[in-house]
């Protein structure tokens, strides 16, 4: 990344942070902002943003911020809390991923017949992911039920892992239909799914019980523990890779790990229910800078050339994947619960795409087993630009649309 480019991207966070609260009154997202600067600075612009000769750079960037993202939103998340007493997130979980993942796949398989069966699962993998988080503000208003907003950030935080695994069985039985085996597709979703789980788990425990020790000691503070946190998720990512495994799965059941043992400690130093142990202000903060560079080269340099090429079976198929299929799944999902009629809409409505898409066509981009690349990153770049400007339009007629019920 040239030295222009680096300064170029640090100025624009320096000018978002002086109306970030400005903004977030406004419930546009920081990242559609982000992509439409990066859209003006870039090489259809005043091409002041320049991702090199090969584009490694951003995809560097690109994996190490859903690698830090998946890593802090799994460690946030009490599974045995969810299973307990969020019903609704439970739901949204056991039943509305499945189904996503089912029509998405119908849908691109109807629509896109170009596709094989196997890829069309692996775009409705990719397409499938929610970041409520992006409209942050969502999550904060009180006129959305506690409960609603709690289920939705919850369904963001494990969406991407589900997916992920999902994905990557995709590209492996894709793969298979070409030169590779039976025999090579199942190593394939062996490494890539148990192994990588097992070395998340390992290293969250590990890293984990460290910090725990550490802190026990007075010999670790809160910055550095947090600090600490982002050391761990890295090192999930890096060894996973290193012997071939997906990082990111590594790094995701790393989170949940590190949040097992880290809440054991929590309670076991300011008794039951204290929750966590380490802060995550920092974490949170490192994440969401890294996702706002992400999105400024991808406005630079993916937006205009893939909505140019994009043909209306891809905007249709879009369109359909952000908000019918969505709909559909969220509304099996909660049948029978006592969520209120609006609830469920609002629900349904506001499953945002974000860097989780992204990082997921980058995989599918990289792999070597998917013959239809090109259309999928434009489905990729159609969807998540669809989502950021159609839900900042939409959020606060959602809001005022909320009964004021209990949910």
């Amino acid at each position: 990344m040239h030295n222009q480019t680096a300064l170029v991207l640090v100025v624009l966070v320096f000018g978002y942070a002086l109306v970030s609260g400005l903004i977030k009154r406004s419930y546009v997202a920081p990242a559609l902002i982000f992509v439409l600067l990066g859209m003006g600075l870039g090489p259809y612009g005043l091409n002041l943003l320049d991702a090199g000769p090969d584009a490694e750079g951003y995809i560097v960037l690109a994996q190490l911020t859903l690698t830090v993202i998946l890593f802090v939103q799994a460690s946030k998340l009490d599974l045995g809390t969810v299973l307990r007493r969020g019903h609704l997130s439970f739901r949204l979980i056991a039943i509305g991923i499945p189904v996503t993942l089912a029509l998405g796949a119908l849908t691109a398989a109807a629509l896109l017949p170009v596709l094989p069966w196997w890829e069309a699962v692996a775009v409705a993998a990719i397409v499938a992911p929610t970041e409520v988080a992006l409209i942050d503000a969502l999550l904060e208003d009180g006129r959305i039920p506690e409960r609603v907003r709690h289920a939705l950030s919850v369904e963001s935080g494990l969406y991407d892992g589900f997916a992920l695994a999902a994905l990557l069985v995709a590209v492996a039985l894709a793969s298979a239909e070409g030169e590779a085996g039976p025999r090579q597709w199942a190593w394939f979703i062996f490494h890539t799914e148990v192994v990588s789980l097992v070395l998340g788990v390992a290293v969250g425990l590990g890293g984990g019980l460290l910090i725990a020790w550490s802190r026990s000691r007075d010999w670790l503070n809160d910055l550095w523990a947090q600090l600490a946190t982002l050391a761990i998720a890295l090192i999930c990512f890096e060894l996973a890779e290193s012997v071939h495994a997906s990082g990111l799965v590594a790094a995701f059941t790393g989170g949940l790990a590190f949040a097992f043992i880290t809440r054991r400690s929590g309670a076991d130093r300011l008794g039951a229910g204290a929750g966590p142990a380490v802060p995550n202000q920092v974490s949170d903060a490192v994440a969401q800078l890294l996702e706002l560079l992400v999105f400024a080269m991808f406005g630079a340099f993916a937006v205009i050339e893939g909505w140019r090429d994009a043909s209306w079976r891809v905007v249709l198929f879009s369109v359909l994947a952000l908000f019918a299929v969505r709909m559909v799944a969220v509304t099996l999902a909660l049948i029978r619960s006592e969520t209120s009629l609006s609830s469920r809409v609002f629900m349904g409505w506001f499953g945002l795409r974000g860097i989780g898409t992204m990082v997921l066509g980058i995989v599918v981009v990289d792999s070597s087993g998917m013959a239809h690349k090109e259309l999928i990153g434009q489905i990729v770049v159609v969807t998540v630009t669809l989502s950021l400007v159609l839900h900042s339009l939409t959020a606060p007629l959602g809001i005022r649309g909320l009964r004021p019920v209990r949910s």
